[in-house]
């Protein structure tokens, strides 16, 4: 990495640390490795395990464990069936697993060196730790996220900017946006079918205004081909 991106990166803290943050004022860290499978007939598999960190007691909120199955379409799109199961700290400050399905769609555009993504997702997420009635009840989510990657001349790494709304499907009439996510990150390849990837991320709950938190992200992921 050479001193001139380091500054790049250096300048992007700055920026995202300015965020004026609601709520919950807190920092946090989430810590993953994932493993990628490719597999024949244009099919992939994923298995993703997290650890999600909150500063302000120094203690982890959510532990999570994540399989995916994938199929790419072409070279500019793919679809994907995700199955989510987490464990979170509730109010009581117990763990608690809500379990969340996913349907993915991908596509991506390149234009020179620049890389546009876009992910849509749609997720129904359960709870078993229930505090009201509206707990009982599955939620359901549209998320979109947006991303421009950007392909650095004679450099490996590859740094991107992007955001993420959370559309809620039964409440669409009371509100348009759940959750909104907006971050920067590098990838850097380690080695031969390994990369790391370190970003920021700020995370902010619109719904009753209750968790809002500054994320530095870390995933090492390997990729094998079979």
């Amino acid at each position: 990495m050479t001193g001139r991106y380091v500054k790049y990166l250096i300048l992007l803290l700055f920026i995202f640390s300015g965020v004026k943050i609601h709520g919950q004022q807190t920092t946090g860290e989430w810590l993953g490795v994932k493993l990628n499978l490719n597999l024949p007939r244009k099919f992939s598999f994923s298995v993703l395990a997290d650890s999600r960190i909150l500063n302000n007691q120094i203690n982890v909120y959510k532990l999570l464990t994540q399989y995916e199955l994938g199929y790419k379409i072409n070279k500019n799109f793919d679809l994907a069936v995700i199955y989510r199961m987490a464990w979170r700290k509730e109010e009581n400050s117990y763990f608690y697993y809500r379990d969340k399905v996913i349907a993915e769609f991908n596509v991506d555009y390149p234009l020179k060196r620049f890389k546009f993504e876009d992910r849509i997702r749609y997720q129904r997420m359960t709870k078993t730790y229930i505090n009201s009635d509206w707990d009982l009840l599955p939620s359901h989510h549209i998320r979109n996220k947006f991303s421009v990657n950007y392909n650095i001349k004679n450099n490996k790494m590859t740094p991107a900017l992007f955001f993420e709304l959370f559309f809620p499907v039964q409440d669409f009439r009371q509100r348009l946006v759940d959750e909104y996510r907006i971050g920067a990150e590098i990838k850097y390849p380690t080695a031969k079918k390994q990369s790391f990837s370190a970003g920021i991320m700020y995370d902010r709950e619109l719904y009753l205004n209750t968790f809002s938190v500054l994320l530095f992200r870390f995933r090492y992921s390997f990729k094998i081909k079979i």
